[in-house]
C-alpha cells in the first residue's frame, strides 16, 4: 500500500505465549455429495468445512478441513473422501516461506509483504489503523474501541467520512472482516479499501465522492485472540484455528463467532455445531461471547444500509438466508444490487444456503433480518490460489480484484442513478417520427434509481449540445425524488433542441447527464438525422447464411439452427421452449435438444462460435446490429461474447461481453463504428470455462441503418440450397424492379434515370417489381438451386427504384454461389 507509513509496535501484554492447544495437523479433504440428504448428512457430522462448488448438474464437492480421526470418521460414516493436501499447516507454510520477503517487525509493509508469511499481524494492521487516523485527520477518524475479546483485546473501529467527527445524514456503510482466525485476507482487503479511498481522495472521483457522500465504518478484526493465536502456533502463516479462545472446559476452546448471532441461532436446520469441540460450535445462547456482543450494540446504535462481513474462500457472494433454504421477500432487491456488485468481477451468488451450505447464527443473515440492512458476505479467492493463507503475489491480487465490489457497497447504499432509456421525439415537422434539418425535438429519460436508498434531493436531468449550431431550448428537468430501486423520468418537462434547416450533417451529437445526491452520470447521445431503415431481417426460420465456425473447442453445446426445447436446473431455465419470433419455431440454439438433464447438451468445457454471413454495407451510414439473445450461465463466470469484423473474419474486435444470465428473450443493439465496408461479418460466442450450466440462443437478427431510396442489401452465405435474401430500401409507395447481371461493367449513367448502371446490358435480365410498404423496406427470399454447374460463379444485382416520377438505379450487390 502507498500510503501505509508507520512504525510497528507490540503491546506484550497481548501478545503472551500461549500453548498451542487443539493444534494438530489438517488435511483438505473433498467430499462429493449427491443431493440435499446426502449433505444434510455431511453437516451432522460437524466437520469443518472449507469451501465448495457446485458443477453443472448440481453435484456439490465440499472441501473439509480434516483431522486423521476425522477421516476415519467420514468413512465410517459412508462417505468417500479425497485428501487433496495432506497436512494443510504445513503446506501453507511453506508456500509463505518460498515467497518470503522479509519479517522484521520494525518494518511497515505494503500489502502482501506483512510478517506473518506475507500476511499483516495483528500489531501491523492497527499499526495500518493509527496511520490512516494520522495522515489522513480530516476524513479518517482514530480507532475507537467497541469492546474487550475474551482474552482482554480491543475490537477497534475506524470511521472513513469527510466532517468524520459529525454524524451527518448519510447512508451508513459496515465492513467488518476476521470472525474466522484464519482468514486474513479478508483484512488485508478491508485494509486495501480503507488505504485506496484514503489515497484517493480529491484525486479520484469515485473515491471523493463516496467519502463525501457516505460515512463508512470499519472493523478489520473481530477476532483478534484466534487471530493472534494462529501467530503463536505458526509464526510464519497457515495456522487453521478458526474460532475465538473461550475455555469451554476439558480442554476445549472457543466459539465459531459467525455461529453466535442471534438470527437462527438455534434453527432446527443444522448449520451450526452445540459440541464444543466443534469449529462451528455456536456458544451457549445468542451473543454469547464479549465480540459478538460488541459488534450487536454497535449495529444497534446505527442504520447501516449495507453491510459487508467479509470471509474467505471460494469467489462466492453470498446473501441471505444461510439459516433456511430460500431467500428473502426481497430477493428482487438484492438481485439488483448484487448485479452492480459484480460488475467488474464476476462470482457466484446467491443464498448462502444455496450456494454454500446451512450456517446458523451468522452476522450474514442477523444484519438482514434484525437491522434492516442489505447484508453480504463475499468469500474471497480460491483454493487454487492458496486458500486460507494465500502466498506471495496472490494475496494482492485477490485483494485487488475485489475492490470494485467494495466500492460497489458503498455505492449502493444511497442513490444508484443511471439512465434507462432515452426517448426522441418530433415535435412538429412532418410527423414522421425522425427529427430532420428544420424541426426541432423532445427528449425523455427514464432513470432508474437502482441505489438502496431514494435520492436525498430531487434527481435532475440536464442537456446540452456537443456538435456546433444546435440551439437548446429546454436545457434542464427535474426527476423529483427517485424511491430506491424505482424509476422516473422528466416526461412532464421534456429537454428541448432544434435542428436548423440548412444543418447539413446525418447526425447531432448532444450531452446528457443526470444528477443526484452528489453523483453526476453522462452520457453523450448521437440523433440520426434521417430515418433508420431495416436492411437485412433474419427470423431464422430459414437458412439465411448464419453457420456454426468450423473451429470451436466446445465438447457438446454447438450451435444448430433448430426448435429449442426447454431445459432447468434448481428451478432455473436455461434453454427456453420458444424461439423469439411471434410467428415461427426456430432460432440459432447451442444444441436445440434438451436431453434427460440440463447439463447433457449445454456448452461443455470450450467454446463456440456463431458466424453470421458476410455483408456489403458500403451503402448504409449509421447502421446498428440488432438482434434478441437468450443466455443462462450457472456460475457468473462464462461470458456471451458478440463480435464485429470489417474484413470478412480476418480480424474482429469485441462490441460485448457479459456473464449475467438474462432470465428471457432480451433485445441487444449496437451501432457499428468505423467505415462500413463490403466485409462486414459479426461472430456470437458461447463458452464454458468454468464447469458451469451455459445455454445460448439468437433469434430476430437485424441490420438498420441510413441509406437511400431504391438501395439493396443482400443476406446469403452463397451455399447451394439455402436462401438469399434480397433487401429493398424505398419510400412508401415506391417500387423496387430487381435487375440480374452476368457481369459487371464500368458505371453506365442513362438520362432521366439516377444513379448509374454497372450491370452488363448485354446480359441484363429484368426479373420482378416489388412495392415498397410504409415500413421502408420489403424483404424477399429466393432459394439458391442445389445445381454443381452453379458453383463457383459470381451474379451481380442491382434494382431500378420508382417512386413518382423519379427513377434510379440502386447500389450493385454480388452473390458468388460456393
Amino acid at each position: 500500500m502507498r500510503s501505509l507509513v508507520l512504525a510497528i509496535f507490540f503491546s506484550s501484554s497481548l501478545v503472551s505465549a500461549q500453548a498451542p492447544v487443539e493444534a494438530r495437523d489438517h488435511h483438505l479433504v473433498e467430499v462429493a455429495i449427491k443431493d440435499t440428504r446426502h449433505l444434510m448428512r455431511l453437516l451432522r457430522l460437524d466437520l469443518d468445512l472449507g469451501s465448495c462448488r457446485v458443477p453443472e448438474v448440481g453435484v456439490k464437492q465440499v472441501e473439509v478441513i480434516a483431522t486423521d480421526a476425522e477421516l476415519a470418521k467420514l468413512k465410517k460414516n459412508g462417505f468417500s473422501p479425497r485428501v487433496v493436501i495432506r497436512n494443510l499447516e504445513d503446506h501453507y507454510e511453506a508456500g509463505m516461506r518460498k515467497h518470503s520477503l522479509g519479517r522484521p517487525e520494525t518494518l511497515t509493509p505494503p500489502l502482501g509483504q506483512g510478517a506473518m508469511g506475507g500476511h499483516y499481524t495483528l500489531a501491523q494492521m492497527v499499526a495500518h489503523l493509527d496511520a490512516f487516523a494520522k495522515n489522513y485527520p480530516k476524513i479518517c477518524a482514530k480507532k475507537v474501541s467497541l469492546g474487550k475479546s475474551v482474552q482482554g483485546r480491543d475490537l477497534w473501529m475506524v470511521k472513513i467520512s469527510d466532517n468524520v467527527a459529525v454524524d451527518e445524514n448519510e447512508p451508513e456503510v459496515f465492513y467488518d472482516a476476521l470472525h474466522h482466525a484464519r482468514e486474513p485476507l479478508s483484512m488485508e482487503t478491508t485494509l486495501l479499501f480503507m488505504d485506496e479511498l484514503l489515497d484517493g481522495y480529491g484525486k479520484d472521483p469515485e473515491a471523493t465522492f463516496l467519502i463525501n457522500e457516505r460515512e463508512m465504518f470499519f472493523v478489520t478484526c473481530v477476532n483478534p485472540d484466534g487471530y493472534e493465536y494462529n501467530r503463536s502456533i505458526r509464526p510464519n502463516g497457515g495456522g487453521l484455528w478458526r474460532k475465538n479462545r473461550k475455555n469451554n472446559g476439558n480442554n476445549r476452546y472457543g466459539i465459531d463467532l459467525n455461529r453466535n448471532y442471534a438470527t437462527g441461532w438455534s434453527a432446527p436446520n443444522g448449520g451450526s455445531s452445540t459440541n464444543p469441540s466443534s469449529s462451528t460450535y455456536r456458544g451457549t445462547k445468542a451473543f454469547s461471547e464479549p465480540e459478538t456482543a460488541a459488534i450487536e450494540a454497535f449495529a444497534r446504535s446505527r442504520k447501516f444500509v449495507n453491510a459487508n462481513s467479509c470471509h474467505t474462500y471460494g469467489e462466492l457472494l453470498l446473501e441471505p438466508w444461510g439459516y433456511q433454504r430460500g431467500s428473502p421477500p426481497n430477493k428482487d432487491e438484492y438481485d439488483k444490487l448484487g448485479k452492480q456488485l459484480l460488475a467488474k468481477h464476476s462470482m457466484t451468488r446467491g443464498a448462502a444456503s444455496g450456494v454454500l451450505y446451512i450456517a446458523s447464527g451468522t452476522a450474514l443473515d442477523h444484519h438482514h433480518a434484525a437491522h434492516g440492512s442489505y447484508s453480504w458476505s463475499p468469500e474471497l479467492g480460491s483454493s487454487g490460489e492458496g486458500g486460507f493463507w494465500p502466498s506471495g503475489s496472490n494475496i494482492e491480487k485477490i485483494a485487488r480484484r475485489h475492490q470494485p465490489m467494495f466500492r460497489a457497497i458503498a455505492r449502493t447504499a444511497g442513490a444508484a442513478l443511471s439512465i434507462n432509456s432515452i426517448t426522441v421525439t418530433e415535435v412538429g415537422g412532418n410527423k414522421n417520427g425522425t427529427v430532420e434539418p428544420g424541426e426541432s425535438g423532445a427528449i425523455v429519460v427514464k432513470v432508474d434509481n437502482n441505489g438502496a436508498s431514494a435520492t436525498m434531493t430531487a434527481g435532475t436531468v440536464r442537456l446540452k449540445a456537443v456538435s456546433s449550431g444546435i440551439p437548446i431550448g429546454t436545457s434542464t428537468a427535474s426527476l423529483g425524488i427517485v424511491p430506491k430501486f424505482g424509476s422516473s423520468s422528466n416526461s412532464g418537462t421534456p429537454l428541448t433542441f432544434s435542428v436548423p434547416s440548412s444543418y447539413g450533417a446525418l447526425v447531432i451529437k448532444l450531452e446528457l447527464s443526470v444528477l443526484g445526491d452528489g453523483l453526476v452520470t453522462t452520457r453523450d447521445i448521437s440523433i440520426v438525422l434521417a430515418p433508420l431503415r431495416t436492411a437485412v431481417d433474419d427470423d431464422m426460420e430459414k437458412d439465411r447464411g448464419f453457420e456454426r465456425a468450423p473451429v470451436g473447442t466446445a465438447t457438446t453445446g454447438h450451435w444448430g439452427r433448430g426448435v429449442p426445447q426447454q431445459t432447468s436446473s434448481g428451478g432455473v431455465i436455461y434453454q427456453p421452449g420458444k424461439d423469439h419470433s411471434p410467428v415461427g419455431t426456430m432460432c440459432w440454439v447451442t444444441d436445440a435438444r434438451a436431453g434427460a438433464n440440463a447439463g447433457t447438451y449445454d456448452v461443455d468445457t470450450g467454446y463456440t462460435d456463431l458466424l453470421s454471413p458476410v455483408f456489403e454495407l458500403s451503402h448504409l451510414a449509421l447502421a446498428h446490429v440488432e438482434f434478441f439473445r437468450w443466455y443462462a450461465e450457472s456460475r457468473n463466470d462464462d461470458p456471451f461474447r458478440v463480435y464485429i469484423s470489417s474484413d470478412g473474419g480476418s480480424s474482429w474486435t469485441e462490441v460485448f461481453s457479459s456473464s449475467t444470465s438474462t432470465g428471457n428473450w432480451v433485445s441487444f443493439s449496437h451501432e457499428i463504428q468505423g467505415p462500413l465496408t463490403d466485409q462486414m461479418r459479426f461472430r456470437f460466442r458461447a463458452q464454458d470455462l468454468a464447469a458451469s450450466l451455459v445455454e445460448a440462443a439468437i433469434d430476430d437478427f437485424a441490420i438498420k441503418g441510413v441509406t437511400k431510396d431504391g438501395n439493396l442489401t443482400l443476406m446469403t452465405s452463397g451455399a447451394r440450397g439455402t436462401m438469399v435474401q434480397f433487401g429493398f430500401n424505398g419510400a412508401s409507395g415506391g417500387s423496387s424492379t430487381l435487375l440480374l447481371g452476368f457481369a459487371k461493367v464500368s458505371p453506365i449513367s442513362i438520362p432521366g434515370i439516377g444513379g448509374t448502371l454497372v450491370l452488363d446490358p448485354a446480359s441484363a435480365r429484368i426479373l420482378t417489381s416489388f412495392a415498397i410498404g410504409s415500413s421502408g423496406f420489403r424483404g424477399f427470399d429466393l432459394l439458391i438451386p442445389n445445381d454443381p454447374t452453379l458453383a463457383g460463379k459470381t451474379f451481380y444485382w442491382q434494382t431500378l427504384y420508382q417512386k413518382g416520377g423519379a427513377v434510379r438505379f440502386s447500389n450493385l450487390q454480388s452473390l458468388k454461389v460456393k
